[in-house]
Parts: C-alpha cells; sequence; structure tokens
C-alpha cells in the first residue's frame, strides 16, 4: 500500500508538471502570435518620413506616431479623441470610435489597461484584419467586468502590451537592463553596452502561473520582485542567448 501510495503521488507530480508545461508552451505561442502583429506594425515606424527638423525631433514624432497606433493606456487613447480627425492615422481613428463607444469611460481606466488596448490593437485597429481567434485559439474574456475583452493565457490570466519597457530587465532580477538606453528611433550613434535587446520594441507579457505580474510603476519587471520570476514575455528567448 505505501508503494502504491508513492508511485501514486510520483505519478500525480508528474501529470501537474506535464499540465504546466504544456500551458507554458500554449501562452509562449500565442505572445508569439499578438507580437509578431505588433512587432510588424512598429517596425514600419524607423523608416517613415516625418517633417522634422533634427534626428532629435525626428525621434520624437516618430514615438508620438508609435504611441498612438500602439497604445498600451486608455489615457493614450482619451488624447487622441480630443485631436482633429485630420491629425489621427487610420488606426487611431479606429481607437478612437472604441474610446467613443464606451459608456463609462472611468470604469475602462481602472485595470487590464495594457491588455484591453492588446485586444483593440489587434482586432479593431486595422492592424490584423484577417486575424481569426477560433482559427488561432485565443482564449478572450473581461477579467474586469468593464466590458473591454483582453486576450488570456493557459492561466485565464490578461496578456499585456507595455510600449516602452525602459527598465525590463531578464532574466528577472538579474540587475542588468534589457534594452539599451538610447531611445528607439533617435539618431544619436548607438554605443556599445551589455544590453542584449538592443533598441527598445514593445513587450507582451503574461503573468505565468502565479497569476501575479511583479510590474512597477515603471511598467517592468524589476529586481527584487518574486512575482515577475515567472512572467512570460516575447523576449524570454532572445534572453537566454
Amino acid at each position: 500500500m505505501a508503494i502504491m501510495l508513492v508511485l501514486a503521488s510520483l505519478a500525480s507530480a508528474a501529470i501537474s508538471a506535464a499540465a504546466s508545461s504544456q500551458k507554458k508552451l500554449r501562452t509562449k505561442t500565442l505572445i508569439g502570435k499578438l507580437n509578431a502583429i505588433v512587432a510588424s506594425q512598429y517596425e514600419q515606424y524607423a523608416g517613415r518620413d516625418v517633417d522634422a527638423a533634427s534626428g532629435t525631433l525626428r525621434g520624437q514624432a516618430l514615438r508620438a506616431i508609435a504611441q498612438g497606433d500602439l497604445p498600451d493606456d486608455w489615457t493614450i487613447v482619451s488624447t487622441l479623441a480630443a485631436k482633429p480627425a485630420a491629425d489621427l492615422t487610420p488606426h487611431q481613428l479606429a481607437y478612437v470610435a472604441v474610446w467613443n463607444s464606451i459608456a463609462n469611460k472611468q470604469a475602462v481606466m481602472q485595470s487590464h489597461a495594457g491588455a484591453e488596448c492588446l485586444f483593440m490593437i489587434v482586432m479593431q485597429g486595422g492592424i490584423a484584419d484577417c486575424l481569426d481567434c477560433r482559427g488561432l485559439r485565443i482564449d478572450i474574456g473581461d477579467q474586469d467586468g468593464d466590458g473591454m475583452p483582453e486576450f488570456l493565457d493557459a492561466w485565464g490570466s490578461p496578456i499585456r502590451l507595455i510600449l516602452w519597457p525602459s527598465d525590463l530587465q531578464l532574466p528577472p532580477g538579474s540587475g542588468k537592463r534589457f534594452f539599451s538606453t538610447i531611445l528607439p528611433f533617435d539618431a544619436t550613434v548607438p554605443t556599445i553596452d551589455d544590453s542584449v535587446g538592443g533598441l527598445m520594441r514593445p513587450l507582451i507579457v503574461s503573468p505565468g502561473p502565479d497569476r501575479a505580474f511583479g510590474l512597477t510603476a515603471t511598467t517592468a519587471p524589476q529586481t527584487g520582485v518574486s512575482e515577475c520570476a515567472d512572467n512570460i514575455t516575447n523576449f524570454d528567448d532572445e534572453a537566454k542567448r
């Protein structure tokens, strides 16, 4: 009987580990699909022509366009809604339409904004018109009950977008910045540093099995925050190289 109990315990642990591994793989695959869509849009800005008097001003202008086209917070969308339609891109006009359709805007701005904006960008902003959630087996939910949907990971948590993850550390708690200190689209000549990820790019992140992002006000996993250790991101493979 004792042997059978031990074997049953081992089998249960193995099954649990396999299920967890499968969920991680499923979430990683989903993040990869979303990242391909967002990255494809983001990569268009570096070569875009803008009317700017200097390289620094050009970088600022391109970052403003990127932030409007790939918003990670509802406050950005509300700012777009206050601008003349002639000043907005087609993507931004779509976001303003979504914003204007929201009855309780204050409730929407309370939580899960980065996840809700990610859903809006992919599904309602014209960036990925051909995306079929059923075909890609993407779970959708509304975890905060505010009427705005989110993409869900394998544990039922919203997958979040962070456009400017300036203080990202990978592996979590390593004490090393993943990205260079040079801002994206700036004309500054790159300097040699120990960053793995190069210039900053949008972060797509799942809180992982513990369902806790471990994010701080600086919008990236930080040293000493244990909750971020099991986060799953679109940069995990790069960080391991």
